[in-house]
Order: structure tokens, then sequence, then C-alpha cells
């Protein structure tokens, strides 16, 4: 089975202070040694980017390019990134059309569709109720593994 951290997962990573890094590390950690793969979508980098180049005054994590370029060289070293192609966006319509998404959690919906056409049935997210209403993936709580 493959699971896929959202970007809420992957920020924790970089935020050692946070009490939930230790609770992701953990669950990457138990569900590597069961054998299970963890896999990323680029959107998933591209959103990271977003975020740990955003200074810390608007909430960001405040890293340099070279910093943020070397996390990203990192992360695309532990997780299998799941290539980019056409049927995504077309799954992506699919949802957004199914589910009448509209703003911000068309991203959210993207993912999802990556997630369908590459058959990854489990996110892992801190935020399960970005996911709820997408019943072709399961949501789940790094806590919760």
């Amino acid at each position: 089975m493959a699971y896929l951290p959202d970007t809420s997962v992957i920020l924790r990573l970089n935020e050692p202070t946070n009490p939930l890094c230790k609770i992701v590390e953990q669950c990457l950690d138990k569900l590597g040694q069961n054998g299970e793969a963890l896999v990323i979508v680029p959107q998933i980098l591209v959103e990271f980017w977003v975020v740990a180049t955003r200074p810390k005054s608007v909430n960001g994590l405040g890293l340099t390019i070279e910093e943020a370029e070397k996390e990203l060289k990192n992360l695309q070293s532990i997780f299998t990134v799941l290539p980019e192609n056409e049927q995504i966006f077309d799954e992506w319509k699919a949802i957004v059309t199914k589910y009448k998404v509209s703003g911000k959690v068309a991203h959210d919906a993207r993912i999802v569709a990556a997630m369908t056409v590459h058959k990854i049935e489990n996110i892992l997210t801190l935020n399960p109720n970005d996911f709820k209403r997408f019943t072709e993936i399961k949501a789940i709580r790094p806590q919760d593994i």
C-alpha cells in the first residue's frame, strides 16, 4: 500500500521545534519499516517551496533559496516522486465538476486527481477535513498510524 504525505506533513519535517515534527517523523519511519511505499507528487513539492521561501512573518519557513533547494533535493531522495501527465488534468476537471469545487480547494482536488491517476488511496495529512469530501481517497492523520 502507498501513502502520499500532503504539504502540511512535509512542512512539519522542516519545523523541528513543532511538536508535530516528531509525530510526522515517527509515522514516516513506521510506514517505511512496514514496507509501505512513500510517494509524493510534484504539486506537493511546489507547495512546499511556496511556504518554505515565504518569510516567517507571513506564516512561511523563511528559508533562503539555497536552503529550500537543498530541502527539495532531500525530499526527492526520501519519497518516490510520481510523474505529471495529461491524465491528471482530465481527472482534476472531473473531480472539480463532480464535487463542485471552487477556490483554494481546487489545489487539494488536483492532489486527489494525481492520486487517483496513480492509484494511491491514502493521503497523510494534518488537515483531514480538507479531503473529507473526496471519496476516491482516504485521509489519514500521522497520529493515527
